[in-house]
């Protein structure tokens, strides 16, 4: 009996203790300290009528949230997959002329997924998804329950549209009828109208545009530690690559959760 106690002990120090398993699941906080620059411009010359103009304000530090599925037993390396979702708002106003002066129109819509996970419909939100696989080296450390690892991996990235003047000025050369209603107008009223229109319009194609996709890499560095079979852990990671609008400047990305271990 003695034996089988001792060894019922050991076995639970040893549970309780290991900052590894077979495999892993979990959910975690994202934050991106990149910053996404602002940008104003013309959009479309309309001659002597004026010309249709946007205000695309800067915006900064893009949260959100993250899965992960971790293996450790495979011999000297550890693989992490990574699926995360990222995003802030920003400002951005359509300045459209009208017979009775300047019509400033502040632009609002409802992301699809996988960004209706975090926003409702409000001002237009710039946001990263990204997919990592990644290989690690653990460093195992005695007697503290903690796994400490180093590595770098694959990304493939998808980013939504900003909402700037090329990006304007694209949808409206696409759509020379609002343009039309806008100059042709006869009265103030429907001159607004057509202004308003415009701006409606222009947030529907935001909505249905394709995302910008483009793969990358990453290197990471993090810590992970497992009492029975829950675990916790935080990864920092830097990515390069991925084809993202270059008003983006990527940053550091840090990932902190916990899940379940085996």
């Amino acid at each position: 009996m003695r034996k089988i106690l001792t060894f019922a002990a050991a076995f639970a120090l040893f549970a309780s203790t290991q900052a590894f398993a077979i495999a892993g699941f979990g959910a975690h906080y994202v934050m991106n300290t990149g910053s996404l620059k602002g940008s104003n411009g013309v959009a479309q010359d309309l001659g002597a009528f004026g010309s249709i103009k946007v205000e695309q304000e800067s915006a900064s530090t893009l949260k959100g949230l993250g899965f992960k599925l971790w293996i450790d037993i495979l011999p000297f390396i550890d693989i992490e997959g990574t699926f995360n979702v990222a995003a802030t708002r920003y400002k951005s106003f359509l300045l459209i002329p009208t017979p009775t002066g300047e019509e400033k129109i502040s632009l609002e819509y409802a992301p699809e997924a996988p960004y209706n996970m975090v926003f409702s419909k409000a001002s237009p939100i710039f946001g990263v998804a990204n997919g990592d696989l990644s290989i690690t080296y653990p460093f195992e450390l005695p007697v503290i329950p903690i796994r400490p690892y180093i590595g770098a991996g694959f990304s493939y990235f998808a980013s939504i549209p900003i909402v700037n003047a090329s990006f304007t000025k694209k949808m409206l050369d696409s759509s020379p009828e609002l343009v039309e209603a806008l100059t042709g107008a006869q009265d103030p009223a429907a001159a607004s109208q057509a202004a308003s229109e415009i701006g409606s319009i222009l947030a529907e194609t935001l909505k249905d545009e394709s995302y910008t996709t483009g793969m990358g890499g990453h290197i990471i560095a993090g810590v992970r530690a497992q009492v029975l079979v829950l675990a916790i852990y935080a990864n920092g990671k830097y990515y390069f690559g991925g084809n993202t609008n270059s008003q983006f400047t990527q940053g550091f990305v840090l990932e902190i959760g916990g899940g379940l271990a085996l």
